[in-house]
């Protein structure tokens, strides 16, 4: 009997093509990592993978145990989905995109505590592709996050649009105006938020300017972010949902680029779980009566 570990281990390593990658990708570290590969290889009595200092492949053996080991992780997350509902019908696991500003999460979450419905909440905050990738393991029932045109499979629901804009400290000479030129910044240090999903369009924008930004924080925090502008040690570029502080959101000008927020579903049983759910009703509510510009 092969251990979950693993699996996990080789199908990291299938996923990423990288012993590094994968480490990272299951939390361990890559000596861990490649003992435990070496030991399935041992346990099936078959070389998994050919590694050399430019990339790890499939060996024709390793391309037809990904099928099973797919199919066998899958059998697994959906047994822990089903365990789940037994032993806590009321509980609803919604992911919750980390660029959510926090302020919205913590207001819906006092809302939900004090209506005292009996729903039973688990959040994860997490990236993009985390919350994809959980959504497709059966993981997490629904999210709040980024719509894609790529999410048909998850019934996307789309509660809000909004744009990207740069976030000025009070006194900046450019604070007050109604847009903004990317060439009029190029004397400012960025704030840069590494998590930002949106962040190759809005590097590939300022580049093609011949912009080329100093910077002053590289983070993945969004409040790192927005108390540097506050210092008045630099400016950053976010979505206007952040808007909510002495901070200036002022619009680039051709900057066009807009994200949508809404839900996304594992399955349709997710659905009617998500139109039941208290907590779903407050953030549906929210989008659906925010000016977005002034106090989303």
């Amino acid at each position: 009997m092969i251990d979950q570990y693993l699996l996990r281990y080789f199908l990291a390593v299938a996923e990423t093509g990288n012993f590094s990658r994968a480490a990272r990708r299951v939390s361990v570290t890559q000596p861990t990592l490649s003992v435990g590969i070496a030991k399935l290889e041992r346990e099936l009595g078959a070389r998994l993978f050919d590694r050399d200092r430019q990339r790890v492949a499939l060996t024709p053996a390793g391309s037809r145990f990904l099928v099973r080991a797919r199919r066998i992780a899958a059998e697994y997350e959906h047994a822990l989905v089903e365990l789940s509902e037994v032993t806590d019908p009321t509980l609803l696991r919604v992911g919750v995109l980390n660029t959510i500003p926090t302020r919205l999460v913590e207001r819906w979450l006092t809302a939900h505590r004090a209506l005292g419905s009996g729903e039973t909440l688990e959040i994860l905050d997490g990236s993009e592709r985390d919350i994809a990738e959980r959504l497709e393991r059966g993981r997490i029932d629904l999210a709040l996050s980024v719509i894609r045109p790529h999410h048909p499979r998850f019934a996307p629901e789309v509660l809000a649009r909004e744009r990207y804009m740069m976030v000025l400290p009070p006194d900046h000479p450019l604070a007050n105006e109604s847009e903004v030129q990317a060439e009029q910044l190029a004397r400012d240090r960025m704030a840069l938020r590494r998590h930002c999903e949106a962040l190759p369009e809005i590097n590939r924008f300022f580049v093609e300017r011949g912009v080329r930004p100093r910077f002053v924080l590289k983070t993945t925090s969004d409040e790192r972010v927005l108390a540097v502008v506050r210092s008045g040690a630099g400016i950053g570029m976010m979505p206007e949902s952040f808007a909510a502080g002495p901070e200036r959101f002022v619009p680039v000008r051709d900057f066009k680029l807009v994200r949508e927020i809404g839900l996304l579903h594992a399955g349709a049983a997710c659905v009617e779980q998500g139109r039941a759910s208290p907590l779903i009703a407050m953030v549906r509510a929210h989008y659906g009566t925010t000016d977005l510009r002034r106090s989303i």
